[in-house]
């Protein structure tokens, strides 16, 4: 796949992801805040925790993302502080590596 059609590929999916984070929002589930793509099929989708306490950076592959990922996100994965890291990233407190999820 050529860069530009890998590019094209990722900008297909992101809306389905977004509507799938947005639309089924209950107020025990993380809330969906915005994302950045950060590579050819790489994202970080940033999260809040339902209590407001914690700002996530999920990394996920893009083209990996459905209905598994997301949700792995509303059950608590994002929670689990063994699977916390450290960021300098100033839109979030912690990261969360879901690239092998």
């Amino acid at each position: 796949m050529t860069g530009q059609n890998c590019h094209q590929g990722v900008f297909e999916h992101l809306p389905g992801i977004v509507r799938a984070l947005v639309a089924d929002h209950t107020p025990d589930l993380p809330v969906f805040k915005g994302l950045v793509v950060t590579g050819d099929d790489r994202m970080r989708l940033y999260l809040t925790a339902p209590d407001g306490s914690l700002t996530y950076g999920a990394d996920v592959i893009i083209s990996h993302t459905g209905p598994g990922l997301l949700a792995g996100i509303g059950s608590g994965y994002l929670e689990n502080e063994y699977e916390q890291k450290p960021t300098d990233d100033p839109l979030c407190d912690v990261v969360v590596d879901l690239t092998s999820y």
